[in-house]
């Protein structure tokens, strides 16, 4: 069973996680089976017609899924066959349908899926049928004896909840539409609604006349349960036979038997030899073996000499593969375990050999760390193209390694014990004092030392360089100040010193108290002169604007203003003279934003949700996380201007949360606690992301369907101050964003011709347009005004990572490859092994492989630093990289 889960898994690494789950359980009634039945026979008496229509059924739903791509093309598929205890066969299918066929969103859901009780007058047929195989139970309080119930409950979760339209469930599948329109039917004595449909496809079950249930696998965390699902195996009974006589000894070991009923039909079904379980395509297991430590075949009347000194004794798949990449440059295109997709391998005459037919997947054999130098060759053979030898995997940049374990470490492919003691140290070559207190700072937070008064005394004198050349001599002193310059540096991270196990701090060197150091940090920002003088640069409408807030500022008048304007109407340039003002009066003002880049552009910017420490899960009721106490109370109370950015990206909850917090913290019960606030945005450019959310989902997720926005004041900005030299695009824009431009559908507009490349062959295209949006990039790719000023956005991760492959190719430099060390948490049988992981990029993620050159701009994934304005989204250059540290500039 391991072995065909593991198989599946490998499936689900080259083509993707399952779409599709479909169970299809066998109808004793078919007619198919009725009609054949002698006189006074039931169909139990009848297995062979069983197996034999239940078989031509399979084959005729396989035809319909496969060949007449009923849900669309499918890449790979498994099902196996199952029977129940009361002997009906019934088969288990998992579907992965190719990228173009793909289900993403809960209208193609609608489509292929219900979950309620049909129309008795439009479709009679179906409503029968729904009622015979697809109503669940009753259970719960209806029917508490029901097999599926257990303690208390029902184990599939039945009744289900009404939903007015499929949305993404918190768990694998999605939640179904099931309206509460007020068709009941009655059912073993129950009265059931929508609430207890098993989930189907009419056409489906029509065409079959059975129990089919289909469900859609919206999350790689189905793929887990799925795949143990269906290769579970039989149900399984244990029991004991006891001894006859009282005074016998009872050996209970050998008396315990394991035991399973086979049924009639199953019987049948293996006496026909059907097959009970498929996989397409193919998955063929590779070999992984040291050097002349490969298993040999041999038959007893072969002497071992002649077996040695037999040519194909020697010859596996993998030296095999070996030879191939020596004699063909094409084979050094692929990693082994890609190989089968393109040569095939003869085990007569054992050699590989071009494949001209169907593909075929290919899996490394699984080894375990404690396998030692086989694990590590499995490692290295799953990263490196092309080898030629062992000893050609064991030499990385020119040098022979002795192990495996040594050229796994030099690849980065396996985490050094000392990685993060290296990491230090290679930093300490070009990263200044300071900086390096703040990379030690940063480890502490994010990395999980397990040592770190071993890592201080090891990389205590770099931290102190600078100290050690001023006045201070003194080493206690010096660990003072270094102690003290990390405290702070802790701090704007959110963390306290006291939580690591460093020195502790004299007496009377302590830094401000919690509840101030935010109010100090925040009045110690430094004002940008030029920012004092925006006011004059200020159009009317930016000025009027202006004049209103700091009159409430100003009057500390409670207000909640929103700035309201298209991308290039100046929101920005407003807020820095608001911020510039207040501040220079030696008040409060915070600048916060939804994402990191547009805080960093603010001085002392913070995105919102690290500022104001906003949950990530929100709910409708969800509270900031600081207390009355905490120093960021202390500072939104200090506050007399707010200003958060891009407010309209943002879930209304976060907003509604925030309200609740100041009105908490302040007492005040007027909306934000009495304070003025800035929100600024635009509702025709980017909303809220509601992971998998239908249109109004997202639209109630707004600001403007909070009960806040009564309260607010809008301010609108039109003139477009970024394109005044292009007025044309700027109208367009503004058209786009009111919904009158015209339209295809509801869902497309014409590009004009002058801002599009034209569609000749997506290679071609693909190159016309990195050529037009970076020309010359190997001349201009070391200017960082030149790369900072250009981007390339994409609808799709997927689009995202090939525009990055062919951008690095052409990027020029030296290229430095790193690897993530990935692994499933509670996994103890190795369910995820780490390929799988690795071949899987979430959300937030980077990818396994990150390739890197000098000079190209990368986009930080994480906040890290925000006080310093290292936030998710903010975009950085390399500047200079090693095996273990990477030198970055804002």
């Amino acid at each position: 069973m391991r072995r065909r889960y593991l198989d599946a898994m490998a499936l689900v690494q080259r083509f993707g996680k399952p779409d599709i789950f479909l169970t299809m359980t066998c109808n004793p009634h078919w007619e198919e089976i009725t009609r054949e039945l002698a006189e006074g026979q039931s169909p139990q008496d009848r297995p062979d017609l069983v197996a034999r229509v239940f078989k031509a059924k399979l084959e005729d739903l396989k035809d319909l899924l496969f060949k007449k791509k009923f849900f669309g093309e499918v890449a790979a598929h498994v099902h196996v066959i199952e029977f129940q205890k009361r002997g009906l066969p019934h088969a288990h299918f998992l579907i992965i349908l190719k990228s173009d066929y793909k289900i993403t969103n809960s209208d193609q859901y609608d489509e292929i899926i219900s979950a309620e009780i049909p129309d008795n007058d439009k479709y009679p047929i179906l409503h029968d049928l729904v009622i015979k195989h697809m109503m669940h139970g009753p259970c719960g309080v209806l029917n508490i004896n029901d097999p599926c119930m257990e303690n208390g409950s029902c184990r599939y979760h039945y009744p289900r909840h009404f939903a007015e339209t499929t949305q993404q469930g918190e768990d694998s599948y999605p939640i179904y539409r099931r309206r509460n329109d007020g068709r009941r039917v009655r059912i073993r004595g129950a009265v059931l609604d929508n609430r207890w449909v098993v989930p189907y496809n009419p056409y489906l079950l029509i065409r079959y006349n059975c129990h089919i249930n289909i469900e859609v696998c919206s999350s790689i965390k189905a793929v887990k349960y799925l795949f143990k699902y269906i290769y579970k195996g039989h149900d399984r009974a244990s029991i004991v036979i006891e001894a006859a006589e009282d005074d016998a000894v009872i050996n209970e070991i050998r008396e315990y038997r394991d035991a399973r009923f086979i049924s009639p039909p199953e019987a049948i079904w293996r006496i026909y030899s059907f097959n009970l379980s498929e996989m397409y395509p193919s998955v063929i297991q590779l070999q992984v073996h040291l050097p002349n430590m490969h298993l040999v075949h041999y038959k007893d009347s072969e002497k071992l000499e002649d077996v040695v000194c037999k040519g194909s004794s020697s010859r596996t798949m993998l030296t095999e593969y070996f030879r191939m990449n020596s004699i063909y440059s094409y084979a050094r295109n692929f990693l082994y375990k890609e190989f089968p997709e393109f040569f095939v391998w003869n085990n007569s005459t054992k050699s590989w050999k071009r494949r001209k037919q169907r593909i075929q997947v290919g899996r490394l054999v699984a080894a375990h760390p404690a396998e030692g130098e086989r694990y590590y060759l499995r490692i290295l053979l799953n990263h490196v193209r092309g080898a030629t030898s062992f000893e050609d995997l064991r030499t990385v940049d020119g040098f022979v390694f002795a192990t495996f374990r040594e050229a796994a470490e030099r690849r980065g492919l396996i985490e050094a014990d000392c990685s993060i003691s290296d990491c230090l140290s290679e930093a300490a070559t070009f990263a200044m004092p300071s900086a390096f207190r703040r990379l030690f700072a940063t480890i502490l937070v994010f990395c999980e030392v397990k040592n770190v008064r071993e890592l201080w005394g090891k990389h205590f004198e770099a931290m102190a360089d600078d100290f050690q050349q001023g006045s201070a001599t003194d080493k206690e002193s010096i660990e003072q100040m270094v102690l003290r310059d990390i405290s702070d540096i802790l701090y704007s991270m959110g963390k306290d010193i006291s939580c690591f196990d460093l020195p502790e701090m004299l007496d009377g060197t302590e830094l401000a108290g919690s509840n101030c150091r935010e109010v100090i940090e925040e009045m110690s920002i430094n004002i940008d002169p030029e920012h004092l003088d925006l006011y004059a640069t200020l159009n009317c409408e930016q000025r009027l604007a202006f004049d209103e807030i700091m009159h409430h500022v100003l009057q500390k008048k409670s207000k909640v203003f929103f700035i309201d304007g298209p991308g290039g109407t100046g929101k920005t340039h407003l807020y820095k003279a608001l911020l510039a003002k207040v501040c220079s009066m030696g008040l409060i003002a915070i600048a916060t934003a939804t994402s990191g880049i547009a805080a960093s552009i603010m001085p002392g910017g913070r995105t919102a949700h690290s500022r104001f420490k906003i949950p990530v899960n929100i709910h409708d009721d969800s509270l900031c996380s600081f207390s009355k106490q905490s120093g960021t109370a202390e500072l939104l109370r200090r506050a007399s201007l707010i200003i958060w950015d891009e407010v309209a990206m943002t879930k209304r909850q976060a907003v509604e949360a925030l309200d609740r917090s100041l009105q908490d913290i302040t007492g005040v019960l007027s909306p934000f606690g009495g304070k003025v606030i800035v929100l600024g945005g635009d509702f025709t450019q980017v909303l809220p992301v509601v992971r998998r959310g239908i249109r109004a989902q997202i639209t109630d997720a707004t600001l403007k369907k909070s009960y806040l926005w009564r309260c607010i004041k809008q301010i609108k900005l039109w003139r477009n101050m970024r394109a005044q030299s292009d007025p044309w695009f700027s109208d367009f824009l503004l058209r786009i964003g009111d919904g009158t431009e015209e339209s295809i559908g509801q869902d497309y507009v014409r590009l004009p011709d002058e801002i599009v490349v034209p569609y000749i062959d997506p290679k071609h295209s693909v190159s016309k347009l990195i050529n037009d949006i970076f020309p010359s990039l190997g001349q201009n790719g070391i200017s960082p005004s030149y790369i900072s000023t250009r981007a390339i956005l994409s609808t799709k991760n997927e689009y995202v990572d090939e525009l990055n492959e062919k951008l690095i190719d052409r990027f020029p430099g030296e290229e430095q490859i790193y690897y993530s060390f990935d692994s499933a948490v509670d996994d103890p049988h190795n369910y995820y092994p780490p390929e799988f992981i690795n071949s899987l990029t979430p959300n937030g993620l980077p990818p396994h492989v990150l390739r890197l050159k000098i000079n190209c701009p990368v986009i930080l994934l994480r906040n890290l630093d925000p006080f310093n304005g290292l936030c998710n989204g903010t975009r950085l250059i390399i500047r200079a990289f090693q095996e273990n540290a990477i030198l970055m500039q804002k």
